[in-house]
């Protein structure tokens, strides 16, 4: 499997988990159950901010690992125009969390996902562009649908990247073989 393809799919895995675990935190802040209802809601914003950093930070190390494992060694460009717009993108959420538009930041970060990956379509491959245009025009969609949050974030965060890399692993030609009979 190339290791391309594993990137999105692990990227997938660890988003669902993470939106998962966000979505029990929720519950029970909202239905008081373990005590999480005591943390102020700055505190509990934070903590749920600081959650989709691990997560993001867990499929950047993987990605890393991943990609030293296949001998394939990763260009500064490809890093700079991945890594630069992403901690950009954290601090727009960030910001957008610290003024009080939290129902913002499901639209934005789809959007920012999708824009980023539509920026790295330059250097890693031409079907990256659909990928970045599903994660676009989903962020546009959670714009209208607010009622829906966590089905975006599903879909967009670990269906998409998944269903991406199961695609790009069937379509990947082992090397060496040839295709003509």
């Amino acid at each position: 499997m190339d290791y391309r393809s594993k990137i999105f799919i692990y990227s997938g895995i660890y988003a669902l988990l993470g939106i998962l675990l966000a979505r029990q935190l929720v519950f029970q802040y909202n239905f008081g159950e373990m005590g999480a209802n005591v943390l102020p809601i700055n505190l509990f914003q934070i903590l749920l901010f600081a959650l989709a950093v691990i997560v993001f930070l867990i499929s950047v190390v993987t990605a890393y690992i991943l990609a030293r494992r296949s001998k394939v060694p990763i260009s500064f460009k490809k890093r700079f125009n991945f890594l630069i717009p992403s901690f950009i993108g954290w601090i727009i959420l960030f910001l957008l969390m610290t003024q009080n538009l939290v129902a913002l930041t499901v639209p934005v970060s789809l959007f920012l996902y999708g824009l980023i990956l539509l920026n790295l379509n330059r250097f890693v491959t031409s079907r990256l562009i659909y990928f970045a245009s599903i994660l676009i025009l989903l962020g546009v969609l959670a714009f209208f649908l607010k009622n829906s949050p966590w089905i975006f974030l599903i879909v967009g965060f670990s269906v998409v990247p998944i269903g991406f890399g199961l695609i790009a692993r069937r379509q990947r030609k082992p090397e060496g073989k040839s295709t003509s009979p």
